[in-house]
């Protein structure tokens, strides 16, 4: 008796212990999912004398990450973006801090061949903030053109 209770105990363990298997899988599966759905991407623009730094990360629709712009004859800025894609313009705002001042701006990227090349164009301040007047009317000939590079 006592032997058939063990064998139907053993038996009623393994099958829970293999209900709880799928139910795992299936969290590695949204793990995956959620992995797949956030994605960090760097980009760089370097020339002799300046540097652009662009680092994002992807979740969902949403792009947030760190900007950072070493131009010469210029302050060093750097500071966080965070928007997101129309098409193939990334257009963010890019909250910084430059000769100790705070400030914020509407920044422009156009995804070009897996490049991002910075949009120029009329701008205006609204409420402490500058942001382009028209996105249809960017000018994207510059030279800052950023590259895809490995993310450090």
């Amino acid at each position: 008796m006592k032997l058939t209770a063990t064998v139907i105990t053993c038996i009623f363990l393994a099958s829970c212990a293999s209900n709880s298997s799928p139910k795992e899988e299936v969290k590695t599966d949204s793990t995956k999912q959620e992995e797949k759905e956030s994605v960090m991407s760097c980009y760089q623009y370097a020339s002799k004398a300046d540097t652009v730094i662009l680092r994002l990360l992807h979740i969902k629709d949403n792009i947030t990450g760190v900007l950072v712009y070493k131009l010469d004859g210029k302050d060093q800025n750097k500071g966080t973006i965070q928007g997101h894609m129309q098409d193939s313009l990334f257009v963010a705002n890019y909250s910084f801090i430059s000769e100790g001042q705070a400030s914020e701006r509407q920044v422009a990227f156009k995804l070009v061949n897996g490049t991002f090349v910075e949009g120029y164009g009329e701008s205006v301040t609204e409420n402490d903030r500058v942001r382009f007047k028209d996105l249809k009317t960017l000018n994207f000939d510059g030279i800052i053109k950023l590259s895809p590079v490995k993310c450090e």
